[in-house]
């Protein structure tokens, strides 16, 4: 697990978008990539991203998983061509890219090969005002917003890239990743792996002085850019294992200081 901060000026009326970049799968034929650039266009200069893995499909030839059918590079140097294509998408964004995390495609070529691709995309992205922070499979990261003569407000964000196998009923996956939740203290929760697109919001109650409030936690299953059917008579995995089509994109999480020291979450899916 990282554990890391952020720091973030603001000035009062502020919204912040969030945007987590989940199961990408660039490099497989089935990546919807223009899709991708798409989700990556600002809603305007107050827009951050933070990554939680497979955000490379990380497929090569010794792995049984691989098929040459839906392998979208065209060398020998599968990883090489993959991170080289990633950064090259994300670079116009790179100094709003909090950080990228790994998932079970990278960590499989960590243990095989013996290298790390996302590190060394967030160090080829990384600039000399900005360092794009290598997140792992799990994080905690806090969002600190300051503002000039105003109080500091913070968001404290679990991001994991997911476990388990994908469910084929709406709320399984929610349900599960719930589970998680009561063990974290957090305001925000970000998973995948599951090629879900949903967002949950839960109200925690507390106490402000002697007044009763209520806050939420937001829950975000961060979608995918992976379609399950292809055009052709090539299959996926998702196609063979007869999982429902995806939903193609992901979500924005929107947080705005208020003036009593509290921050307003909310979710779009």
């Amino acid at each position: 697990m990282i554990i890391d901060n952020f720091r973030i000026n603001y000035k009062p009326g502020d919204i912040w978008t969030l945007k987590p970049i989940f199961d990408v799968h660039k490099g497989n034929i089935a990546c919807d990539v223009m899709a991708f650039k798409k989700y990556l266009e600002l809603e305007d200069e107050r827009t951050i991203f933070l990554g939680g893995g497979d955000l490379l499909d990380a497929i090569i030839v010794p792995d049984r998983r691989y098929q040459k059918s839906i392998d979208a590079t065209e060398g020998n140097a599968i990883i090489d061509e993959q991170v080289e294509s990633a950064y090259d998408i994300l670079l116009p964004h790179q100094e709003r890219i909090i950080g990228l995390g790994i998932g079970n495609h990278e960590e499989t070529i960590i243990r095989k090969c013996g290298t790390d691709p996302i590190l060394r995309l967030c160090e080829m992205l990384s600039t000399d005002n900005h360092k794009v922070k290598y997140l792992g499979y799990s994080s905690l990261i806090k969002l600190q917003f300051s503002c000039k003569g105003g109080q500091g407000r913070s968001v404290i964000i679990r991001t994991h890239h997911g476990w388990g196998g994908g469910s084929r009923t709406a709320g399984a996956d929610i349900t599960k990743y719930e589970r998680d939740v009561g063990k974290w203290n957090a305001d925000i929760y970000l998973y995948g792996h599951v090629h879900k697109k949903q967002t949950h919001s839960i109200p925690r109650m507390g106490m402000r002085g002697k007044k009763l409030i209520a806050r939420k936690q937001i829950i975000g299953i961060c979608g995918t850019f992976l379609r399950t059917y292809t055009e052709g008579p090539d299959s996926t995995y998702a196609e063979r294992a007869g999982y429902p089509p995806t939903e193609i994109g992901g979500i924005k999480i929107l947080m705005k200081p208020l003036s009593r020291g509290w921050m307003k979450l909310d979710a779009e899916d």
